[in-house]
């Protein structure tokens, strides 16, 4: 789920590359979704098969290829529980083929030579994991059947899907969930993307795991300090970290460390906390991170898809609400 570093390289091509012009029309309809009972599902199905996608396995540091569906059905699986709404899983699966498109085009102007020829990683802390059908299998067991089928039905009503901005794939940015709105772009990288703007995501503070706390102690956070460049940890331990620049949402601009001033998401990474919306306070000997959301907060929120999906939302409504002013179009082969 965690993607910061690709997406930021995605942004800084799409500010160089891609000259960010006035946003469509607000409320732009997504074409009528594709109908699990369409009668081309099967050939829509026969063509996935028939498309292939090289994966880099970062484990094994090997390039395997795999049909489009094989490949949207393990990203299915690694990045959004099966038990999701049906709707929020389709979402997903247009999101995860639309992400996969941009790498595509992306790595045909200027391959990654780390990739190894692969059009995309498994790496889901740099592109958006993937979990073999044996990874699958193992990590469902008895259940792994029923939730194969249930994930293959999603990706193949939707297959032919993806999200656009003035005809071009969008960055697909997703997190897991956040604090009942989602960050822009601009808030978080810096750079303004016209589709990637802060909406409301009204379920998300229902999420059991929207708020949490890790408690750190003093030796844990100074060795992590350490990876914060020039960091110098000095005084007692209540004064090493100042209460954090935040914006009006909790979002984390700035907080001072060591007497330096560093980003949120930067000292964000450095403790590993869940997300760049959090408080901090020291007692007792340990400090208190209390985080808001899980992950970046831009774009499409998993947890507030599947929500959605519960209040009779269909996934082109869904994918519409998170992404300013797109389109999604049928891909024609």
């Amino acid at each position: 789920m965690k993607l910061y570093r690709t997406l930021f390289v995605a942004l800084m091509l799409a500010l160089l590359l891609v000259p960010l012009i006035a946003m469509p029309t607000k409320g732009s309809r997504a074409e009528e979704p594709a109908s699990a009972a369409d009668p081309s599902a099967e050939s829509k199905s026969a063509k996935a098969q028939e498309e292939t996608v090289r994966v880099f396995l970062h484990d094994s540091r090997q390039v395997v290829s795999v049909s489009l569906e094989e490949y949207l059905t393990g990203v299915l699986a690694c990045e959004m529980p099966p038990t999701f709404h049906e709707e929020a899983l389709k979402a997903q699966a247009v999101a995860s083929h639309t992400f996969l498109l941009r790498r595509q085009k992306e790595q045909a102007a200027s391959p990654d030579p780390a990739l190894n020829g692969a059009d995309i990683s498994d790496d889901a802390a740099h592109h958006q994991g993937y979990y073999a059908p044996a990874s699958r299998k193992r990590k469902w067991g008895d259940k792994a059947e029923g939730y194969e089928d249930r994930l293959k039905k999603a990706v193949r009503a939707v297959i032919d899907r993806r999200i656009t901005f003035h005809g071009e794939p969008i960055i697909a940015a997703f997190h897991a969930v956040n604090g009942g709105r989602t960050l822009s772009a601009a808030q978080v990288w810096g750079g303004d993307i016209a589709y990637l703007q802060s909406v409301k995501s009204p379920g998300d503070k229902l999420s059991p795991d929207c708020t949490k706390t890790l408690a750190l102690s003093e030796s844990e956070v100074a060795e992590r300090a350490e990876t914060l460049e020039d960091c110098r940890l000095t005084g007692e331990a209540k004064s090493w970290i100042k209460a954090p620049d935040a914006a009006q949402n909790g979002f984390v601009n700035r907080i001072t460390v060591g007497g330096k001033a560093y980003t949120g998401q930067a000292f964000r990474t450095a403790m590993g906390l869940r997300s760049n919306i959090f408080t901090v306070e020291y007692r007792s000997g340990s400090f208190f991170f209390t985080t808001v959301g899980y992950g970046h907060g831009v774009g499409l929120s998993q947890y507030g898809a599947d929500y959605l999906a519960r209040q009779g939302k269909k996934w082109d409504e869904i994918l519409t609400h998170y992404y300013t002013g797109v389109k999604i179009e049928k891909i024609e082969k």
